[in-house]
C-alpha cells in the first residue's frame, strides 16, 4: 500500500497531544450513537490495565470479563475477585482501556497485507475506580446481572445481592473519557493487481472463530 492510501503513522505518539480515540482510517470510523448501540449488543469486554512499579517499569495486563454499559451515567461495569491483578492495577489509579468486539468471516487475499477479517470494534479510554458504597455496588451488580440474562430479575428469578456477597467480589466502574467505533465488514478483501487471483475455492470466506480447521 502507498503512504497516499494510508497515512504515515507518526514515529512519536503522545496521547496527551493527539486524541487517542481517532484512528488513521476515517472510512472506517463510526459515530457515538453506533458505539452505543455495540456496546449495549454485547456483553463481553476485554479491559486492560497496568500496574507501574517504583522504579518505572510497567506490566500491562487484559482481563477478559463481562460487562455493562450505563449510557445514563455513561460508564462501564464489571466486576473481579476481591484479590488480583486487576484489582491491585486499578488501585494505582493509572487509566484503563475496555474493549469490544463481533468479528465476522475472514477475508482471503492474494496479497499477504490485504488478508483481512470482518470486524465490528469499540474502543474505550477512561478511568475505572472500586465501588466502595455498597448501594453503589450492588446497583451496578443488578445492572450487570439482568443486562447479561435479561430473562433474570434480582430479588426475583434470583435472589438478593447481600452485603455478604458485596465482601467476596470487587465492583468496578470505567468513567468514558473517549471512544472510538471502527467497522469493516467488507464482504471481500482487496486482491492486489500483478498477480494470478485467487481461486473461487481459494477466495471462499473462511470462520475467524473456532479450531482453524473447516
Amino acid at each position: 500500500m502507498s503512504e497516499s492510501t494510508h497515512p504515515r503513522v507518526p514515529d512519536i505518539y503522545d496521547p496527551r497531544q493527539r486524541d487517542m480515540s481517532v484512528s488513521r482510517r476515517p472510512q472506517n470510523r463510526r459515530d457515538e450513537g453506533w458505539i452505543a448501540e455495540l456496546l449495549l449488543q454485547e456483553r463481553i469486554a476485554r479491559v486492560a490495565t497496568l500496574w507501574q512499579a517504583d522504579d518505572g517499569e510497567a506490566f500491562p495486563f487484559i482481563t477478559p470479563l463481562a460487562y455493562a454499559y450505563r449510557p445514563e451515567r455513561r460508564d462501564i461495569v464489571y466486576h473481579t475477585n476481591i484479590t488480583g491483578r486487576l484489582r491491585a492495577n486499578t488501585g494505582q489509579g493509572h487509566r484503563a482501556t475496555l474493549e469490544v468486539s463481533q468479528i465476522g468471516q475472514l477475508l482471503p487475499s492474494n496479497s499477504p497485507l490485504e488478508l483481512s477479517v470482518q470486524y465490528r470494534s469499540v474502543i474505550v479510554f477512561g478511568r475505572a475506580h472500586r465501588l466502595t458504597d455498597p448501594h453503589e455496588a450492588r446497583e451496578a451488580l443488578t445492572t450487570l446481572t439482568e443486562r447479561c440474562f435479561p430473562d433474570l430479575r434480582v430479588g426475583v428469578q434470583t435472589r438478593p445481592i447481600t452485603d455478604a456477597d458485596l465482601k467476596r467480589t470487587s465492583v468496578y466502574a470505567l468513567k468514558i473519557e473517549h471512544w472510538s467505533g471502527k467497522e469493516n465488514w467488507a464482504p471481500a478483501a482487496t486482491q492486489e493487481d500483478g498477480w494470478p487471483a485467487l481461486t473461487p475455492a481459494l477466495a471462499r470466506l473462511r470462520p475467524a472463530l473456532g479450531s482453524g480447521r473447516e
